[in-house]
């Protein structure tokens, strides 16, 4: 596949590399957990392992680092500025996922909180029920609208939902 969009391109007098080199990267899973992940799903595409990945969809990726006058500074890396041609909107399968809390906004639209201190706590655990109960909801919603749910009583159709889905989370 590579090689055939290397000879269109080539066509249209461009040159893959050098288009490489213009795409900014997305600074997507470049943590720990993210790159756990990244190793997951290829491992299931290896596998030949039909799969999804969940996951926050934050508008700024990780920071940017700059150093003025010998000192870093961290700026938010405005990674979607330019659009995402790879997302495509699907508001027909919005979750509600309930929970208290409050939005803030700040001057800059971001806000590093410590994960060491309870205010930072909060949050991460607020982040990781987010991810799971819209990740189960999907999960469902899906097994619903399968071929495994559509013949059966609601009941006796989750019989073999533990056959058809499984999940891990990071």
């Amino acid at each position: 596949m590579v090689s055939a969009l290397g000879k269109h391109l080539s066509q249209l007098g461009l040159d893959m590399e050098e288009l490489e080199e213009i795409e900014e990267d997305a600074g997507l899973g470049n943590g720990g957990l993210g790159r756990l992940a990244a190793c997951f799903l290829d491992s299931m595409a290896t596998l030949g392992l039909a799969a999804y990945g969940y996951g926050i969809r934050y508008e700024y990726g990780i920071f940017n680092q700059k150093i003025r006058d010998g000192w870093q500074i961290e700026e938010a890396d405005d990674w979607l500025r330019h659009g995402n041609p790879w997302e495509k909107a699907r508001p027909e399968f919005m979750l509600p996922v309930h929970f208290y809390g409050r939005v803030e906004n700040t001057e800059a639209g971001t806000k590093w909180i410590d994960t060491q201190f309870f205010e930072g706590k909060e949050l991460r655990l607020k982040q990781e029920y987010f991810v799971v109960a819209a990740t189960l909801q999907d999960v469902i919603r899906r097994f619903k609208a399968s071929k495994f749910d559509s013949s059966k009583s609601a009941a006796t159709a989750f019989d073999a939902f533990p056959d058809q889905a499984s999940t891990q989370s990071d």
